[in-house]
């Protein structure tokens, strides 16, 4: 039994007519006549009365009409319910971000997405860039936001800010009153540096290498709060992009332009190349393109 045998018999059943089931159905008489005497003999049982006036359902005909009625809507109804089901607007996403470093950018663009779907869950999760990059390859993260992308043979990017780092010292130290600064003359100041696991780390200290110096560093963490509070407390100085600089109390850190060479901050949110992505992570990341290509701020 297939289910054109059922859909030929329903369209008998409703038109009470072979002749004109055949042409609803738009195939030939004999070939809807085949299928219904196919099905009665499978069944052991006729389901119609055939007179040369009418064509009337038996009582089993009758009894069969209310099954396959539905299991003909249940099968036209398979693939779009199916579709549904998998474009619904709903999943989770997991999320990597940069604790210090991520910006009012980032917050902007994950407001507008939970506006526009707010069944889809986000889950975010602080890591610096090198962790990042490791979870999303290993599975553990949709995506991720990062300052240096890693191996492109692994690795979709796409890059949101360009941002140039700043010196932020302590209002009482006397770097607060230059209107910019080179990397060099910090050679004998004391770091408070970025961890490890961010990509940050490496470059502040690869950059005091090529001006000549290695970086006095006191302490590392991926606090922002804990960062900016030795800073003010006078203990070192950090660096900071510069949209991140305007949300410090300025009465107690000054952020400094960092000049010759200018370090920039660079963020892109990344995933792992040819991984099958749920609906809900590849809808969030097609909201990011459309978001930043629209602002033409950023970038």
């Amino acid at each position: 039994m297939e289910i054109r045998h059922l859909e030929y018999f329903v369209e008998v059943a409703r038109q009470k007519s072979f002749s004109k089931a055949a042409t609803i159905s738009h195939v030939s008489q004999s070939a809807v006549s085949k299928m219904i005497k196919d099905l009665e003999t499978e069944l052991g049982t006729p389901l119609f009365n055939r007179t040369s006036k009418y064509v009337q359902l038996t009582d089993t005909g009758i009894i069969f009409l209310d099954q396959a009625q539905q299991l003909v809507v249940m099968f036209h109804n398979l693939t779009p319910e199916f579709e549904n089901r998998i474009k619904m607007e709903k999943g989770k996403i997991s999320i990597g971000l940069l604790p210090i470093t991520s910006t009012t950018i980032f917050a902007e663009l994950l407001g507008e997405f939970k506006k526009r779907y707010p069944q889809i869950e986000i889950s975010l999760l602080e890591y610096g860039s090198k962790k990042v990059a490791s979870a999303i390859q290993d599975g553990t993260l949709d995506a991720g936001v990062i300052c240096i992308v890693p191996d492109n043979h692994y690795y979709d990017s796409l890059s949101f800010a360009k941002d140039p780092l700043f010196v932020i010292v302590s209002s009482q130290n006397p770097i607060s009153q230059l209107p910019s600064i080179e990397l060099a003359s910090l050679s004998n100041e004391s770091f408070v540096l970025y961890s490890n696991d961010f990509s940050l780390h490496d470059e502040i200290i690869n950059q005091c290498r090529n001006v000549g110096f290695s970086p006095n560093v006191i302490f590392e963490t991926s606090q922002l709060e804990l960062m900016t509070q030795m800073v003010a407390a006078n203990l070192g100085i950090a660096f900071l992009p510069s949209a991140v600089c305007k949300e410090l109390d300025s009465n107690r850190i000054v952020s400094v332009p960092l000049m010759e060479p200018q370090i920039i901050h660079n963020m892109s949110i990344v995933w792992k190349r040819g991984r099958s992505m749920s609906h809900a992570a590849r809808l969030w990341l097609q909201f990011a393109k459309d978001y930043f290509t629209s602002n033409e701020h950023f970038i």
